[in-house]
C-alpha cells in the first residue's frame, strides 16, 4: 500500500503541477523577466506586458519555452506530494502524536522542497533562459528547448544545468514548509469556523487555502527567486547574483515582479491543491 500510494501521489501530483502552471505561465514570464532586466527597460509590469505583446505577440511572447516548465512542474509537484506525504508517515512512525501537527507539516514540507529543488532547478534554468531569449540583452537567441539545452551543455557541461542549484534549494526549503503548513493551516481554520474540524472541506475553502499557500510562499522567498533568476541568467554565484541585482536596482530590485508573482501565485496553487486533492478523493 506504500507504494500504491506514493504512485499516485506521483500520478496526481503531475497533473495537478501541469494544470497550475499552464495557468501561471504568462505573468511568470512577465515575473522572470522584470527580475533580471534593467527598471529603465521595463519601469513596471504594465511596462513590460505591452512590450511583450506589442513585439512578441501572445504565443511567443508570454508563452516562450512553455514545454520545459510543463514538464518540469508535473515532475515538481509528484515529488514535493509524495515527499511530503512519506515524510509526514515517516514522523508519524518515530514521532507518533508527541509532534506537534504544525511542526510535523512544517519539517515535512521543508523536506519535500529540498527535495524538489534538484529536479526543479535545470527545469527553471532552461524556461528563464527562454523567456528573456527574445531580448536584446539576452546571450543566445535560442527560442527552444533543445538548442536551448545543448547550448547550455556545450559552454557549462552537464553541472551547468543546475547553476542556481543554490539559491533553490534555499528558496525550495523555505518555501516548502510556508507552502505546505499555510495550505494545511487555512484548510483546518475554514474547517474549525464551521465547527467541524474532521469533515471534507468545501470546494471553495480547498481554493482559497491552495490561494493563500501560493501567495505565502511567493511572498516569504521572493528575494530568493529574484537571486535564483539573475544566477541563471546571467551565470552568476550567489553573491555575485545579489550584487548584481543591488548595485543595478539597489535593494527594491530583490523585489522587483513581486506583484504581478503574487497575482499569479493564487490562482495557479488554487488549481493545484485543488485538482490534487479531487483526485486523491476519487
Amino acid at each position: 500500500m506504500d507504494f500504491q500510494d506514493a504512485l499516485r501521489d506521483i500520478m496526481y501530483g503531475s497533473v495537478a503541477g501541469a494544470a497550475g502552471k499552464v495557468i501561471e505561465y504568462p505573468l511568470d514570464t512577465v515575473k522572470v523577466r522584470l527580475q533580471t532586466q534593467p527598471a529603465h527597460v521595463f519601469p513596471n509590469s504594465w511596462s513590460c506586458i505591452k512590450y511583450t505583446y506589442a513585439k512578441e505577440g501572445l504565443w511567443k511572447g508570454f508563452y516562450q519555452g512553455l514545454g520545459s516548465p510543463v514538464a518540469g512542474a508535473a515532475l515538481e509537484n509528484a515529488v514535493l506530494f509524495v515527499s511530503f506525504n512519506q515524510a509526514q508517515g515517516f514522523l508519524t512512525q518515530h514521532f507518533g502524536e508527541s509532534l506537534n501537527p504544525t511542526y510535523k507539516t512544517v519539517f515535512a514540507g521543508a523536506f519535500a522542497g529540498a527535495c524538489a529543488s534538484y529536479v526543479l532547478t535545470p527545469v527553471e534554468l532552461v524556461k528563464c533562459k527562454l523567456q528573456v531569449s527574445n531580448l536584446a540583452s539576452s546571450e543566445t537567441q535560442h527560442s527552444k528547448i533543445g538548442p536551448t539545452i545543448k547550448h547550455i551543455l556545450q559552454t557549462r557541461g552537464l553541472a551547468g544545468l543546475w547553476q542556481g542549484q543554490s539559491s533553490t534549494f534555499i528558496r525550495e526549503s523555505i518555501g516548502g514548509a510556508v507552502w505546505f503548513a499555510t495550505y494545511e493551516g487555512v484548510k483546518r481554520y475554514l474547517a474549525q469556523r464551521r465547527g467541524q474540524d474532521n469533515v471534507k472541506n468545501h470546494t471553495w475553502e480547498l481554493l482559497v487555502s491552495g490561494a493563500s499557500a501560493g501567495v505565502a510562499f511567493n511572498a516569504s522567498i521572493f528575494p530568493a527567486d529574484t537571486i535564483k533568476s539573475t544566477a541563471q541568467t546571467e551565470h552568476l554565484g550567489i553573491v555575485d547574483a545579489t550584487k548584481r541585482i543591488l548595485a543595478r536596482n539597489g535593494p527594491a530590485g530583490l523585489y522587483r515582479g513581486l506583484g504581478i508573482t503574487l497575482l499569479r501565485a493564487a490562482p495557479a496553487n488554487a488549481i493545484v491543491f485543488y485538482t490534487y486533492e479531487t483526485l486523491s478523493s476519487l
